[in-house]
């Protein structure tokens, strides 16, 4: 009972140092949600506005002016806070634990799965002539994109760390690339012939460029639920060759052949629920194209005929998608160019100060529909980005195959997904039977949806708990759980103070080195996951 004593004061601890006093009041209720918007402003010369006030800005829904309830502004010169030192033993999913609180992050993902070798090659200098030149107060992580999602390195100021990564990193070559094209096996003039001659074709193609975009997406997805619960501007820099919205709109069809022999198909689901996972996080992208300079296909110097019958597809394809991405996030498009590095450096220093505006809507509808917000700033010859909106949420489904999908998407994630921050503490005891892992779990309450009942506080946790080995391969038997919270007042003020703490025992597998936990707000579905280390006791 003493070590079980010691060890939640020692969580109670960590959450005492982690709280994050400059966040606005929590109100527990079902109806409400607080919006944050993040804000940048610039003069006509594309310098930052740094001496606006709360009263210079207008939001609105509809065309009604909200209430701001929380305002903040923050410059990238103000250098990070120390990392918190956490005891011995205990682990956290905040990022701002292992490297300090930043004003601002920046993720630069190097996307080998959409952008061809030569410009891969040609990219990768000029993001290392950046990283030459970066300033103290840049915190940068460089993530990679291929046949999987993987970090090179996180977020840090040391432009030297980074560099030693990337030198280790040449790029990949994924055929899906090639084979997802449908004029993959064309002729000069960029005709399909795969249907003429018997072959897989268009069907084949689109089977690849459809991968090619879920999996993307889904990176997308990933990057923004790990860096929810940072504080200040996020951006995220996506250096690739793009990806479509629909396929098949612009092939002209056989002669004679009819209309719905055409494949055809559009992502603006899959877009959109992207763009809401990136808007919830408060993610800015900013698409970085890869392919340089670009020049009219049919006047391509590789290629001195004009082409006979002009392709319907817009002169510079996957444009729209970058574009798309970058005025639905707040962020900004970068193509046309083969200044990448300058590209990336105005990027990063478009958010050298960054507004936080927050509010709680006057429509407390949860329908699900998306909502423009228009934000003014009351000064002459401004310049004023941010995010085009949000989804008023519908509550999270409770469906069991839905809940189980998102847990299980998140126990193999590549990244830890920080919108429920959790810290943690895995402990090897021989007792009541040898090598038996003992796991104490605390989240942050101010993250829980507690709904008021009577005299009452009412939520629900889901809890899974997976070892895995070296090859991040499960092992042993998985284990999970529900917590059904009704709370009487003195214990959810005790919970505000400690946060919430639970308490778990498993049977260690053989070959389990981690244990991945994943927790989900069953209300809101947000999660919370976190890979710890487990060493067996000598």
């Amino acid at each position: 009972m003493r070590q079980i004593a010691g060890l939640t004061f020692s969580l109670a601890a960590v959450w005492a140092q982690t709280a994050q006093p400059q966040q606005p009041p929590v109100i527990f209720k079902s109806t409400t949600r607080l919006v944050q918007v993040n804000v940048v402003v610039h003069d006509h010369k594309g310098e930052p506005v740094s001496d606006l006030k709360k009263e210079d800005f207008t939001v609105s829904e509809k065309r009604k002016p909200q209430q701001i309830a929380f305002f903040s502004m923050e410059s990238s010169d103000k250098l990070a806070s120390q990392p918190t030192k956490l005891p011995p033993n205990i682990f956290s999913n905040r990022l701002q634990e292992r490297t300090g609180a930043p004003a601002s992050v920046t993720v630069l993902l190097l996307d080998s799965l959409n952008t061809k070798w030569e410009d891969q090659t040609y990219s990768r200098k000029q993001v290392v002539k950046f990283l030459e030149q970066v300033q103290p107060q840049d915190h940068i992580a460089i993530y990679t994109l291929g046949r999987g999602l993987k970090i090179l390195h996180d977020y840090t100021t040391d432009a030297s760390a980074l560099l030693k990564k990337l030198a280790d990193y040449k790029g990949q070559v994924i055929p899906d690339l090639e084979a997802s094209e449908r004029n993959a096996g064309g002729g000069a003039d960029g005709l399909d012939l795969g249907p003429v001659f018997g072959g897989g074709g268009i069907m084949e193609a689109d089977f690849y460029m459809r991968n090619r975009v879920m999996n993307t997406l889904k990176a997308l997805e990933v990057i923004a639920n790990h860096l929810s619960s940072v504080q200040g501007r996020k951006n995220l820099i996506w250096v690739s060759g793009g990806f479509p919205l629909m396929i098949g709109f612009d092939e002209i069809p056989e002669i004679g052949a009819p209309m719905s022999n055409m494949n055809k198909e559009t992502f603006t689901d899959e877009m959109s629920g992207t763009i809401r996972a990136l808007n919830n996080a408060g993610v800015s992208v900013y698409p970085v194209d890869a392919r340089g300079l670009m020049v009219m296909p049919g006047f391509s110097a590789e290629n001195r005929t004009i082409r006979k019958q002009p392709p319907l597809k817009p002169i510079v394809p996957h444009l729209d998608t970058m574009k798309e991405l970058a005025d639905r996030t707040g962020g900004r498009a970068f193509y046309n160019t083969n200044d990448i590095k300058n590209a990336v450096r105005q990027a990063i220093d478009d958010s050298k100060v960054t507004y936080t505006i927050g509010y709680y809507p006057e429509d407390t509808a949860q329908d699900g529909k998306f909502r423009q917000i228009k934000v003014k700033v009351d000064r002459a010859g401004t310049n004023v980005r941010y995010r085009k909106g949000y989804f008023a949420m519908r509550p999270a489904s409770q469906d069991e195959n839905s809940r189980k999908a998102e847990m299980r998407s998140a126990v193999w994630s590549p990244l830890d997904s920080t919108a429920l921050p959790l810290n943690a503490r895995v402990d090897i005891l021989q007792k009541p039977s040898p090598d038996t892992v003992h796991v104490f779990a605390q989240i942050d309450p101010s993250t829980i949806t507690l709904e008021q009942k009577d005299d009452r506080w009412v939520g629900k946790l889901d809890f899974v708990f997976v070892q895995k080995d070296d090859r991040d391969n499960m092992v042993g038997q998985d284990f999970a759980d529900t917590i059904n919270m009704n709370l009487t007042k003195d214990r959810y003020l005790q919970m505000q103070q400690k946060g919430l703490i639970y308490e778990r025992q498993l049977s260690m597998a053989a070959r389990a080195s981690t244990l991945r936990i994943v927790a989900r707000d069953t209300a809101s579905g947000s999660i919370g996951s976190l890979t710890v280390p487990i060493a067996r006791a000598n």
